[in-house]
């Protein structure tokens, strides 16, 4: 590795997104034939494994060590630490995989080769979530999510919303799926598909006229996508 690339690690979230967006146009996701996909390995599956680690070394020197010192709590600690790793390994070891057909009709969750659910595309979407920190800053992070499928971070927390905000719009653009601000009633939201069976949509001859492309959408409207 390059002293150039290492020095990319410390840049700021927007910076990676922008450059990673350089690079692949439709990142996270790469073009195929048919859908755009993406391929992630659940982050959990590393926390497992350097949980496991860690138990086992602590573990390891705690029984040498057991005819100078025991401790029924630190015993049941080691034995815990240790069924969680391993479980979060077993859970979390298969590729999860997203494809997003292109004609903006449905998308697919898969964990290894088995599909585990088809929806419908106005069901997943692009999302700006804040978080509101203890010194009174409010940190945004570009999110992934959609109905049975697990929410997968596009990037890191940072306090420029309104550069993350561009970033989102345009990646929910180019995978023409929905954006969705980090309010829940927003003026930001950009609502490409709408659930056609929804209980609050009004009849056609009752929808106002509308100027803009873009509407308030409020928490009920956010819950009628499911």
């Amino acid at each position: 590795m390059s002293w150039k690339n290492f020095s990319r690690f410390w840049d700021r979230p927007e910076i990676k997104l922008k450059r990673k967006l350089r690079e692949n146009p439709l990142f996270p996701f790469k073009e195929t034939d048919d859908v755009y996909c993406m391929e992630i390995k659940n982050v959990s599956f590393y926390v497992g494994i350097f949980t496991f680690f860690v138990s086992f070394v602590v573990g390891f020197g705690y029984w040498y060590q057991r005819k100078r010192f025991s401790n029924e709590l630190f015993d049941t600690f080691f034995i815990f630490s240790m069924v969680l790793s391993l479980r979060l390994i077993q859970y979390n070891w298969q590729t999860r995989r997203i494809e997003i057909e292109k004609d903006g009709e449905q998308y697919y969750f898969y964990i290894g080769r088995k599909l585990v659910y088809t929806g419908k595309i106005y069901n997943i979407y692009i999302r700006l979530r804040g978080q509101r920190s203890s010194n009174g800053s409010t940190y945004y992070r570009i999110i992934l999510n959609g109905f049975n499928i697990e929410e997968q971070d596009i990037t890191s927390m940072s306090t420029n919303k309104n550069e993350l905000e561009k970033l989102a719009r345009t990646i929910s653009g180019r995978l023409n799926i929905n954006y969705f601000d980090s309010d829940d009633v927003s003026i930001g939201h950009i609502v490409r598909h709408v659930n056609p069976i929804s209980h609050y949509l009004k009849p056609a001859d009752k929808i106002p006229t509308r100027t803009t492309k873009r509407f308030s959408v409020t928490r009920a409207s956010l819950d009628a996508f499911y």
